[in-house]
């Protein structure tokens, strides 16, 4: 059924993937190429990059500071300042993740781990969806880091120092972003 301008009111349709094949296979994610099917017989080819699924942590001091960690980000061609954040693991619960990646990426571990949310990270090819965090009560408990990542102290920053850098162009990670906004919404509640 639709409406008077042409389009569904419910929606657009959900497509029957019909076939599907990896074209390549790297650690944590497939490239693949599926074809799906619309309702009135149409197909159309879709390649997607499937992911396992991330965390990311707003990671709060004593003093109110996030701790940003800088990060050599290949595709950038530069090192982004941005929160902690990491893939998550096999069968592994985000919270688990969560507590895993801040250690790693800040030598803290923190007594109170908060859900703030979620959210597809670029869906029209990206099958990421990354789970929110804030954590508090730090104390330091650190682990390795990864065998490819180089990271350094974590940067302490206010929110006001952050919300400053991002509209200068100096945060451009839009995870670190989306979690600014992600919780200020869940500090007004």
């Amino acid at each position: 059924m639709t409406n008077s301008s042409g389009t569904n009111p419910t929606g657009p349709e959900i497509p029957e993937t019909v076939a599907s094949e990896v074209i390549f296979e790297h650690k944590i994610i497939e490239l693949a190429r599926d074809t799906v099917r619309f309702s009135d017989g149409h197909e159309a080819e879709r390649v997607v990059v499937r992911h396992p699924g991330a965390v990311a942590l707003i990671a709060i001091d004593e003093d109110g500071r996030w701790l940003l960690v800088r990060q050599y980000r290949h595709p950038t061609g530069k090192a982004l300042l941005e929160i902690p954040a990491g893939t998550r693991e096999p069968n592994e619960r985000a919270e688990s993740t969560a507590g895993r990646e801040l250690r790693e990426e800040t030598g803290y571990a923190a007594s109170s781990i908060i859900h703030l949310g979620g959210a597809w990270m670029a869906p029209g090819i990206f099958g990421e969806y990354m789970e929110f965090y804030v954590a508090n009560d730090l104390k330091e408990s650190p682990l390795p880091q990864d065998d490819d990542e180089y990271i350094g102290q974590p940067e302490r920053m206010t929110e006001e120092e952050i919300e400053t850098a991002i509209r200068a162009g100096e945060i451009s990670d839009a995870k670190t972003i989306m979690a600014l906004t992600l919780f200020r919404i869940h500090r007004a509640h």
